[in-house]
Protein backbone atom coordinates (compact mmCIF):
# COMPACT_ATOMS: atom_id res chain seq x y z
CA UNK A 1 0.00 0.00 0.00
CA UNK A 2 2.96 2.35 0.41
CA UNK A 3 3.35 2.83 -3.33
CA UNK A 4 -0.27 4.00 -3.51
CA UNK A 5 0.35 6.62 -0.83
CA UNK A 6 3.49 7.78 -2.62
CA UNK A 7 1.56 7.96 -5.87
CA UNK A 8 -1.00 10.28 -4.31
CA UNK A 9 1.63 12.47 -2.64
CA UNK A 10 3.11 13.55 -5.96
CA UNK A 11 -0.06 15.48 -6.76
CA UNK A 12 0.46 17.90 -3.89
CA UNK A 13 4.25 17.76 -3.63
CA UNK A 14 4.59 19.26 -7.10
CA UNK A 15 1.51 21.46 -6.61
CA UNK A 16 -0.26 19.69 -9.43
CA UNK A 17 -3.89 18.71 -9.61
CA UNK A 18 -5.86 16.16 -11.61
CA UNK A 19 -8.40 18.20 -13.60
CA UNK A 20 -10.71 15.26 -14.30
CA UNK A 21 -13.30 16.01 -11.62
CA UNK A 22 -13.53 19.61 -12.87
CA UNK A 23 -13.85 18.98 -16.59
CA UNK A 24 -15.49 15.64 -17.35
CA UNK A 25 -18.19 13.10 -16.55
CA UNK A 26 -18.67 9.43 -17.32
CA UNK A 27 -22.19 8.08 -17.86
CA UNK A 28 -22.71 4.36 -17.45
CA UNK A 29 -25.40 2.42 -19.41
CA UNK A 30 -27.66 2.10 -16.36
CA UNK A 31 -27.63 5.87 -15.81
CA UNK A 32 -25.00 6.08 -13.10
CA UNK A 33 -22.74 9.14 -13.31
CA UNK A 34 -19.09 9.36 -12.25
CA UNK A 35 -16.40 12.03 -12.57
CA UNK A 36 -13.81 9.68 -14.04
CA UNK A 37 -14.05 6.45 -16.08
CA UNK A 38 -10.61 5.29 -14.92
CA UNK A 39 -10.34 5.49 -11.14
CA UNK A 40 -13.67 6.73 -9.74
CA UNK A 41 -15.83 3.74 -10.49
CA UNK A 42 -16.70 2.69 -6.93
CA UNK A 43 -20.09 2.97 -5.23
CA UNK A 44 -18.60 5.64 -2.96
CA UNK A 45 -17.70 7.81 -5.99
CA UNK A 46 -21.08 7.51 -7.71
CA UNK A 47 -22.67 10.96 -8.10
CA UNK A 48 -26.21 9.84 -8.85
CA UNK A 49 -28.36 8.25 -11.51
CA UNK A 50 -29.94 9.95 -14.52
CA UNK A 51 -32.91 7.60 -14.29
CA UNK A 52 -34.11 9.26 -11.11
CA UNK A 53 -32.46 12.69 -11.07
CA UNK A 54 -31.50 15.55 -13.40
CA UNK A 55 -27.97 16.07 -14.66
CA UNK A 56 -27.88 19.54 -13.07
CA UNK A 57 -28.57 18.06 -9.65
CA UNK A 58 -26.09 15.23 -10.17
CA UNK A 59 -23.20 17.24 -11.58
CA UNK A 60 -23.25 19.58 -8.59
CA UNK A 61 -24.57 17.09 -6.08
CA UNK A 62 -23.30 16.96 -2.52
CA UNK A 63 -21.07 14.02 -3.49
CA UNK A 64 -19.62 15.81 -6.53
CA UNK A 65 -18.83 18.93 -4.51
CA UNK A 66 -17.27 16.83 -1.76
CA UNK A 67 -15.01 15.01 -4.22
CA UNK A 68 -13.87 18.27 -5.82
CA UNK A 69 -13.22 19.87 -2.44
CA UNK A 70 -11.11 16.89 -1.39
CA UNK A 71 -9.05 17.13 -4.58
CA UNK A 72 -8.53 20.85 -4.05
CA UNK A 73 -7.02 19.92 -0.68
CA UNK A 74 -4.72 17.44 -2.39
CA UNK A 75 -6.71 14.43 -1.21
CA UNK A 76 -7.71 11.70 -3.64
CA UNK A 77 -9.73 9.55 -1.25
CA UNK A 78 -12.33 8.70 -3.91
CA UNK A 79 -9.77 7.61 -6.50
CA UNK A 80 -8.36 4.13 -7.03
CA UNK A 81 -4.69 4.74 -7.95
CA UNK A 82 -4.34 1.12 -9.07
CA UNK A 83 -6.73 1.91 -11.93
CA UNK A 84 -5.58 5.45 -12.68
CA UNK A 85 -4.37 5.44 -16.25
CA UNK A 86 -4.25 9.00 -17.44
CA UNK A 87 -2.78 8.22 -20.85
CA UNK A 88 -5.92 6.30 -21.78
CA UNK A 89 -8.08 9.17 -20.53
CA UNK A 90 -7.03 11.34 -23.42
CA UNK A 91 -7.12 14.87 -22.03
CA UNK A 92 -6.71 14.23 -18.31
CA UNK A 93 -3.21 15.25 -17.28
CA UNK A 94 -1.85 16.63 -14.05
CA UNK A 95 -2.10 20.40 -14.31
CA UNK A 96 -0.47 23.15 -12.25
CA UNK A 97 -2.92 24.74 -9.81
CA UNK A 98 -2.04 28.20 -11.09
CA UNK A 99 -3.03 27.41 -14.69
CA UNK A 100 -6.75 26.86 -14.13
CA UNK A 101 -9.27 28.23 -11.68
CA UNK A 102 -10.93 25.24 -10.03
CA UNK A 103 -14.24 25.43 -8.20
CA UNK A 104 -16.00 22.75 -6.16
CA UNK A 105 -19.31 23.81 -7.68
CA UNK A 106 -19.31 23.93 -11.46
CA UNK A 107 -21.12 26.72 -13.33
CA UNK A 108 -20.76 25.14 -16.76
CA UNK A 109 -21.42 21.66 -18.07
CA UNK A 110 -18.34 19.43 -18.56
CA UNK A 111 -16.00 19.90 -21.51
CA UNK A 112 -15.40 16.18 -21.84
CA UNK A 113 -18.19 13.63 -21.74
CA UNK A 114 -17.69 9.89 -21.82
CA UNK A 115 -20.76 7.76 -22.51
CA UNK A 116 -21.22 4.03 -22.33
CA UNK A 117 -24.72 3.89 -23.77
CA UNK A 118 -25.15 0.11 -23.93
CA UNK A 119 -23.16 -3.11 -24.21
CA UNK A 120 -23.61 -4.10 -27.86
CA UNK A 121 -20.45 -5.65 -29.27
CA UNK A 122 -19.52 -8.08 -32.03
CA UNK A 123 -16.75 -9.85 -30.10
CA UNK A 124 -16.44 -11.35 -26.63
CA UNK A 125 -12.99 -10.93 -25.12
CA UNK A 126 -12.33 -13.62 -22.52
CA UNK A 127 -11.77 -11.17 -19.63
CA UNK A 128 -14.78 -9.01 -20.53
CA UNK A 129 -17.89 -11.00 -21.38
CA UNK A 130 -18.80 -14.65 -22.02
CA UNK A 131 -21.09 -13.97 -24.98
CA UNK A 132 -21.69 -11.46 -27.76
CA UNK A 133 -24.02 -8.75 -26.48
CA UNK A 134 -27.05 -7.51 -28.42
CA UNK A 135 -30.05 -5.39 -27.35
CA UNK A 136 -33.57 -6.59 -28.01
CA UNK A 137 -36.08 -4.31 -29.76
CA UNK A 138 -37.56 -2.81 -26.59
CA UNK A 139 -34.14 -2.20 -25.05
CA UNK A 140 -32.95 -0.44 -28.20
CA UNK A 141 -36.03 1.81 -28.25
CA UNK A 142 -35.39 2.81 -24.64
CA UNK A 143 -31.72 3.50 -25.33
CA UNK A 144 -32.53 5.63 -28.36
CA UNK A 145 -34.91 7.77 -26.31
CA UNK A 146 -32.03 8.79 -24.07
CA UNK A 147 -30.13 10.45 -26.93
CA UNK A 148 -32.39 13.50 -27.12
CA UNK A 149 -33.76 13.35 -23.60
CA UNK A 150 -30.49 12.88 -21.68
CA UNK A 151 -27.25 12.85 -23.66
CA UNK A 152 -27.50 15.75 -26.14
CA UNK A 153 -28.31 18.40 -23.49
CA UNK A 154 -25.28 17.31 -21.45
CA UNK A 155 -23.06 17.92 -24.49
CA UNK A 156 -23.94 21.61 -24.84
CA UNK A 157 -20.57 22.76 -23.42
CA UNK A 158 -18.54 19.71 -24.46
CA UNK A 159 -15.45 19.89 -26.63
CA UNK A 160 -14.98 16.12 -26.85
CA UNK A 161 -17.25 13.09 -26.63
CA UNK A 162 -15.75 9.69 -25.86
CA UNK A 163 -17.56 6.56 -27.10
CA UNK A 164 -17.85 3.85 -25.94
CA UNK A 165 -16.41 2.23 -22.84
CA UNK A 166 -19.01 -0.55 -22.67
CA UNK A 167 -19.69 -1.39 -26.33
CA UNK A 168 -18.16 -1.01 -29.74
CA UNK A 169 -19.28 2.39 -31.11
CA UNK A 170 -19.78 1.06 -34.64
CA UNK A 171 -21.58 -2.12 -33.59
CA UNK A 172 -23.88 -0.42 -31.09
CA UNK A 173 -26.91 0.81 -33.03
CA UNK A 174 -27.66 3.32 -30.30
CA UNK A 175 -24.12 4.71 -30.27
CA UNK A 176 -24.06 5.06 -34.05
CA UNK A 177 -27.23 7.13 -33.84
CA UNK A 178 -25.75 9.16 -30.98
CA UNK A 179 -22.62 9.91 -33.02
CA UNK A 180 -24.63 11.09 -36.02
CA UNK A 181 -27.03 13.17 -33.98
CA UNK A 182 -24.31 14.77 -31.85
CA UNK A 183 -22.20 15.53 -34.94
CA UNK A 184 -25.16 17.30 -36.54
CA UNK A 185 -26.19 19.18 -33.40
CA UNK A 186 -22.70 20.29 -32.33
CA UNK A 187 -20.49 21.06 -35.36
CA UNK A 188 -17.41 21.81 -33.23
CA UNK A 189 -17.60 18.63 -31.16
CA UNK A 190 -14.66 16.21 -31.47
CA UNK A 191 -14.92 12.45 -30.98
CA UNK A 192 -12.73 9.97 -29.12
CA UNK A 193 -13.34 6.30 -29.92
CA UNK A 194 -12.82 3.14 -27.88
CA UNK A 195 -13.26 0.31 -30.39
CA UNK A 196 -12.22 -3.24 -31.16
CA UNK A 197 -11.25 -1.94 -34.61
CA UNK A 198 -13.13 -4.39 -36.79
CA UNK A 199 -15.56 -1.77 -38.13
CA UNK A 200 -13.40 1.30 -37.53
CA UNK A 201 -12.86 2.17 -41.17
CA UNK A 202 -13.52 5.13 -43.46
CA UNK A 203 -16.93 3.83 -44.55
CA UNK A 204 -18.30 3.64 -41.00
CA UNK A 205 -16.66 6.88 -39.88
CA UNK A 206 -18.16 8.64 -42.91
CA UNK A 207 -21.55 7.06 -42.24
CA UNK A 208 -21.56 8.35 -38.65
CA UNK A 209 -20.30 11.82 -39.77
CA UNK A 210 -17.14 11.74 -37.63
CA UNK A 211 -14.28 11.12 -40.10
CA UNK A 212 -13.13 14.74 -39.97
CA UNK A 213 -14.04 15.09 -36.30
CA UNK A 214 -11.84 12.41 -34.77
CA UNK A 215 -9.46 13.37 -31.98
CA UNK A 216 -8.15 10.15 -30.40
CA UNK A 217 -8.76 6.49 -31.20
CA UNK A 218 -8.03 3.54 -28.92
CA UNK A 219 -8.23 0.06 -30.44
CA UNK A 220 -8.47 -2.94 -28.10
CA UNK A 221 -6.43 -5.78 -29.59
CA UNK A 222 -4.58 -7.54 -26.72
CA UNK A 223 -2.14 -9.27 -29.04
CA UNK A 224 0.57 -8.28 -31.51
CA UNK A 225 -0.03 -11.26 -33.78
CA UNK A 226 -3.04 -13.22 -34.94
CA UNK A 227 -2.40 -16.24 -32.73
CA UNK A 228 -2.31 -14.23 -29.49
CA UNK A 229 -5.22 -12.03 -30.59
CA UNK A 230 -7.40 -15.08 -31.24
CA UNK A 231 -6.71 -16.44 -27.75
CA UNK A 232 -8.18 -13.28 -26.22
CA UNK A 233 -10.69 -11.89 -28.73
CA UNK A 234 -13.35 -14.41 -29.66
CA UNK A 235 -15.19 -13.88 -32.98
CA UNK A 236 -12.63 -11.23 -33.94
CA UNK A 237 -10.87 -10.52 -37.23
CA UNK A 238 -7.18 -9.66 -36.82
CA UNK A 239 -6.51 -9.06 -40.52
CA UNK A 240 -9.38 -6.61 -40.83
CA UNK A 241 -8.25 -4.81 -37.67
CA UNK A 242 -4.74 -4.51 -39.09
CA UNK A 243 -6.11 -3.08 -42.34
CA UNK A 244 -8.09 -0.49 -40.40
CA UNK A 245 -5.05 0.34 -38.26
CA UNK A 246 -3.15 1.18 -41.42
CA UNK A 247 -5.91 3.64 -42.34
CA UNK A 248 -5.83 5.17 -38.86
CA UNK A 249 -2.05 5.40 -39.08
CA UNK A 250 -2.40 7.43 -42.28
CA UNK A 251 -4.83 9.79 -40.52
CA UNK A 252 -2.33 10.33 -37.74
CA UNK A 253 0.53 10.93 -40.15
CA UNK A 254 -1.65 13.49 -41.95
CA UNK A 255 -2.37 15.08 -38.52
CA UNK A 256 -6.08 14.39 -38.91
CA UNK A 257 -6.16 12.65 -35.52
CA UNK A 258 -4.13 13.56 -32.45
CA UNK A 259 -3.55 10.14 -30.95
CA UNK A 260 -3.71 6.45 -31.81
CA UNK A 261 -3.54 3.91 -28.99
CA UNK A 262 -3.55 0.11 -28.91
CA UNK A 263 -4.98 -1.46 -25.75
CA UNK A 264 -3.54 -4.61 -24.21
CA UNK A 265 -5.04 -6.13 -21.06
CA UNK A 266 -2.27 -8.27 -19.59
CA UNK A 267 -3.32 -11.79 -18.66
CA UNK A 268 -1.92 -15.29 -18.35
CA UNK A 269 -2.95 -15.82 -21.98
CA UNK A 270 -0.88 -13.07 -23.58
CA UNK A 271 1.85 -11.73 -21.24
CA UNK A 272 4.60 -13.32 -23.36
CA UNK A 273 3.43 -11.20 -26.28
CA UNK A 274 4.11 -7.85 -24.58
CA UNK A 275 7.45 -7.13 -26.34
CA UNK A 276 6.00 -7.99 -29.76
CA UNK A 277 2.93 -5.86 -29.08
CA UNK A 278 5.12 -2.81 -28.45
CA UNK A 279 6.78 -3.37 -31.83
CA UNK A 280 3.36 -3.84 -33.43
CA UNK A 281 2.24 -0.49 -32.00
CA UNK A 282 5.43 1.17 -33.18
CA UNK A 283 4.89 -0.15 -36.70
CA UNK A 284 1.47 1.52 -36.74
CA UNK A 285 2.69 4.80 -35.22
CA UNK A 286 0.60 4.10 -32.13
CA UNK A 287 1.16 3.95 -28.38
CA UNK A 288 0.70 0.57 -26.69
CA UNK A 289 -1.24 0.86 -23.42
CA UNK A 290 -0.96 -1.96 -20.89
CA UNK A 291 -2.92 -2.69 -17.73
CA UNK A 292 -3.96 -5.71 -15.72
CA UNK A 293 -7.22 -7.63 -15.58
CA UNK A 294 -10.18 -6.24 -13.68
CA UNK A 295 -13.59 -7.77 -13.20
CA UNK A 296 -15.49 -6.39 -16.19
CA UNK A 297 -17.96 -9.25 -16.22
CA UNK A 298 -15.88 -12.01 -17.75
CA UNK A 299 -14.54 -15.07 -15.99
CA UNK A 300 -11.11 -14.19 -14.59
CA UNK A 301 -10.74 -17.68 -13.12
CA UNK A 302 -10.75 -19.74 -16.29
CA UNK A 303 -10.91 -23.49 -15.91
CA UNK A 304 -7.33 -24.02 -17.10
CA UNK A 305 -5.71 -21.11 -15.19
CA UNK A 306 -6.58 -17.78 -13.58
CA UNK A 307 -6.17 -14.80 -15.91
CA UNK A 308 -4.82 -12.28 -13.40
CA UNK A 309 -1.08 -12.69 -13.96
CA UNK A 310 -0.38 -9.59 -11.81
CA UNK A 311 -1.20 -11.65 -8.72
CA UNK A 312 2.13 -12.67 -7.08
CA UNK A 313 0.53 -16.01 -6.17
CA UNK A 314 -0.07 -16.89 -9.82
CA UNK A 315 2.00 -19.88 -10.92
CA UNK A 316 3.39 -17.91 -13.87
CA UNK A 317 4.02 -14.67 -11.99
CA UNK A 318 7.81 -15.07 -12.08
CA UNK A 319 7.67 -15.64 -15.84
CA UNK A 320 5.68 -12.43 -16.15
CA UNK A 321 8.28 -10.54 -14.10
CA UNK A 322 11.00 -11.89 -16.40
CA UNK A 323 9.14 -10.45 -19.39
CA UNK A 324 8.88 -7.06 -17.68
CA UNK A 325 12.59 -7.12 -16.82
CA UNK A 326 13.45 -7.78 -20.46
CA UNK A 327 11.91 -4.55 -21.74
CA UNK A 328 11.82 -0.82 -21.05
CA UNK A 329 8.30 -0.07 -19.85
CA UNK A 330 7.92 3.65 -20.50
CA UNK A 331 8.86 4.62 -24.06
CA UNK A 332 7.50 6.76 -26.87
CA UNK A 333 5.46 3.75 -27.98
CA UNK A 334 4.46 2.14 -24.67
CA UNK A 335 2.86 3.03 -21.36
CA UNK A 336 2.09 0.69 -18.45
CA UNK A 337 -0.38 1.22 -15.63
CA UNK A 338 0.91 1.95 -12.14
CA UNK A 339 0.54 -1.60 -10.71
CA UNK A 340 2.63 -3.05 -13.55
CA UNK A 341 5.34 -0.44 -13.11
CA UNK A 342 5.43 -1.09 -9.37
CA UNK A 343 5.73 -4.85 -9.92
CA UNK A 344 8.80 -4.32 -12.08
CA UNK A 345 10.28 -1.91 -9.55
CA UNK A 346 9.70 -4.25 -6.63
CA UNK A 347 10.69 -7.52 -8.29
CA UNK A 348 13.44 -6.34 -10.65
CA UNK A 349 16.76 -8.05 -10.27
Amino acid sequence: MNFIKNFLKKFTRKKFICPGAFSQVYIYPDGRVFLCPDCMMTKEAELGNLNNNTFDNIYNSKKAITIRKEILKGKYNYCSPQQCFSKSNYNIRLTPFKNIEYKAKQKKYPQMVCIGADAECNVNCIMCRPNISRLNRDELIECNKKINELYLPILKNAKELTLSTTADPFVSRNTRLLMKTAAERYPNLKFNLLTNGILCDKFNCDDTLITDRLSHVMVSIHGGNEETYNRIVKNGNFKRVETNLNWLKSLKEEKKIKGLYLAFVISAKNYNNIPQFIEFAKAHNAVALFWGCFDWGGNLNHSDEPLNILNPNHTKFNNFVNVLNSIELETEYSHFSLPVRMIKKHYSK
